[in-house]
C-alpha cells in the first residue's frame, strides 16, 4: 500500500514537472514567435521607407532635369531675343552715322567726354579714339587742340569717341552704345550710383564700346 501510494506521488510530481516544462517551454514559443513578427514588421516598415525615399529621389531627380531643360531653353530663347535686338540697335546706330545730323551728334559726345576729362586730367594730353571716318569731323573741333585723334583699328566704334591717356589706365567712353548701356542701367531697380558716374571709367586696355 505505501507502495502504491508513493508511486502515485512519483507520477503526480512528474505530470506537474512536465507540464511546467511543456507551459515555459509554450510561453519560450510564443516570446520567439512575438519577437519574429516584430522583427519582420520592422524590417518590413524598413524596407518600405527605403522604397518610398528612393520613389521620392527619383521623382525629384525628374522634376530636377525638367527645370534644367525648361531654363536652358528659356536662356538660349532670351540669348536669341537679345541678339536680333542687339543686331538691330547695331544697324540703327549705324543708319545715324551716316545720316547728315551725324556730326553733330558726334561733336556733343566729344564736348561731354572732354568736358570729364578736364575736370579729372586737367591739361594732361588726351588720346581721343574714333572711327576712320569721324577722324576728320574732331580735328576740326577747337576742344579738340591738345588731342592726339587716333583712328580705332579695331572696329568696335561704330559713333562717338573714347578718350584715354597715354598708359591706357584712364579711360571716358561716350559712345552712343554706352549711353544706351547707361539708359538701360538708369531704368533698373535698384541701380545705385548715377548713371553719368558708371560705366565711364575702366582699367582693361582694350575699348569695349
Amino acid at each position: 500500500m505505501r507502495e502504491k501510494n508513493l508511486l502515485n506521488a512519483l507520477e503526480e510530481d512528474a505530470r506537474k514537472e512536465y507540464s511546467a516544462i511543456i507551459e515555459d517551454a509554450r510561453k519560450e514559443a510564443e516570446t520567439i514567435l512575438k519577437d519574429a513578427v516584430e522583427e519582420a514588421e520592422r524590417l518590413k516598415a524598413s524596407q518600405f521607407e527605403k522604397e518610398k525615399l528612393s520613389i521620392i529621389l527619383q521623382r525629384m531627380g525628374k522634376l530636377a532635369n525638367a527645370r534644367l531643360y525648361v531654363n536652358e531653353v528659356l536662356l538660349k530663347e532670351r540669348q536669341i531675343a537679345i541678339k536680333e535686338v542687339l543686331e538691330g540697335v547695331h544697324d540703327r546706330f549705324k543708319e545715324i552715322s551716316q545720316g547728315k545730323e551725324y556730326p553733330q551728334i558726334l561733336k556733343r559726345l566729344f564736348q561731354e567726354a572732354i568736358k570729364e576729362w578736364r575736370e579729372n586730367m586737367g591739361d594732361e594730353k588726351a588720346v581721343v579714339v574714333a572711327k576712320k571716318e569721324d577722324v576728320s569731323i574732331l580735328e576740326n573741333l577747337t576742344d579738340a587742340d591738345n588731342c592726339d585723334i587716333m583712328t580705332d583699328e579695331t572696329g568696335n566704334i561704330i559713333s562717338g569717341v573714347i578718350i584715354m591717356s597715354r598708359n591706357k589706365r584712364y579711360r571716358i567712353i561716350n559712345t552712343m552704345q554706352s549711353r544706351l548701356k547707361k539708359a538701360r542701367s538708369a531704368s533698373a531697380p535698384n541701380s545705385g550710383r548715377s548713371p553719368l558716374a558708371r560705366a565711364r571709367r575702366s582699367r582693361v586696355s582694350r575699348p569695349s564700346c
